[in-house]
């Protein structure tokens, strides 16, 4: 199986709990991934996660505190999608997540090949609150 194969697409946020920054993500491997317009998606939404999450146990409970108090598009967030006419990853993101950091944290998360990922900024991913560090998880 090639690296890319391996890789997964999906969405993201950098929440603060008590413990620091916090990654939380929803993604699928590569083959699961759903075509929209010439890219590979995860086919859930921030909106759709997050309020799945709220009545959940998924996430561990100083997660799902944030999750229940706030609302999605509070904290940073992001998307992973995959094109398929480039055959590289692009990284939607806030631009408070934009520092080498946090980027090289999704993108291990995500198991994105180094040399095939394109970070870009979206005014779709704008935040209110603010992370204090980097993320952790």
């Amino acid at each position: 199986m090639s690296v890319v194969q391996e890789a997964r697409v999906g969405i993201f946020w950098v929440i603060e709990t008590r413990a620091g920054p916090t990654l939380l993500t929803a993604s699928c491997p590569l083959a699961e991934a759903e075509p929209y317009g010439d890219c590979l998606t995860f086919g859930s939404g921030h909106y759709q996660v997050w309020r799945n999450w709220r009545s959940s146990r998924e996430l561990e409970a100083a997660a799902r505190a944030v999750v229940r108090e706030y609302e999605y598009e509070e904290w940073p967030r992001g998307r992973v999608v995959f094109g398929r006419a480039t055959q590289r990853f692009v990284l939607y993101t806030d631009r408070k997540l934009m520092d080498a950091e946090n980027i090289e944290r999704i993108r291990e998360c995500f198991q994105l090949p180094f040399d095939r990922v394109s970070v870009e900024g979206d005014s779709h991913y704008r935040s209110t609150e603010v992370i204090l560090g980097h993320p952790r998880g």
